[in-house]
């Protein structure tokens, strides 16, 4: 008990200090709470999503959660920055997680849903646009992008690639939106 502790408490202080080295790219100062990472999971359809993303896993939060939800035979393509946090994820042995040390502006093939806790505020706006422009471009026909924001001030955005949904999250620090996003046009 001891030992889990201390181990919650590491991961804990590693997450601060991602955030005071790079708050821009963290975008929280406490990893996601479980209220929210159930929230973004139980949005989607598991029995047809067999090729998932998730942009910007940080310390894996919420890839735990996308893992037990997961079928067997799906594959996760997590992808992260931080060299530090890569490093991490990477250390993990589930085979169907692949890491991918890239920004989300990179994404590419065909996903069934894709997860994201990217603070899009923080990035600069061409980045934003760009990954949100990838995002809606591989997409399936039936996928679903779930996005958490602080704020509501990303909606309009949101509202340029994609019909969207919403989800108050009051058991998280600070509390968060989640929106279920699908596509409606090309931007």
């Amino acid at each position: 008990m001891l030992a889990s502790a201390l181990t919650l408490m590491r991961a804990k202080a590693n997450f601060v200090q991602q955030f005071i080295r790079n708050p821009r790219k963290m975008g929280s100062i406490t990893p996601s709470s479980a209220a929210l990472c159930r929230t973004m999971c139980d949005t989607v359809n598991w029995d047809h999503s067999l090729r998932v993303a998730e942009l910007g896993a940080g310390d894996g939060v919420l890839t735990r959660h996308i893992l037990a939800r997961m079928s067997p035979q799906a594959q996760l393509d997590v992808f992260e920055i931080s060299p530090e946090l890569v490093e991490n994820l990477r250390g993990w042995t589930d085979p169907r997680m692949q890491v991918r040390a890239c920004s989300a502006e990179y994404l590419s093939g065909e996903y069934d849903v894709i997860f994201s806790g990217l603070p899009l505020l923080s990035l600069p706006p061409e980045t934003r646009e760009a990954i949100l422009s990838a995002v809606h471009d591989v997409l399936g026909p039936r996928g679903v992008f779930v996005q958490f924001q602080y704020t509501s001030l990303t909606q309009p955005t949101l509202s340029r690639y994609f019909t969207w949904q919403r989800q108050r999250v009051l058991k998280n620090m600070p509390p968060a939106w989640v929106y279920r996003c699908t596509r409606h046009y090309a931007p």
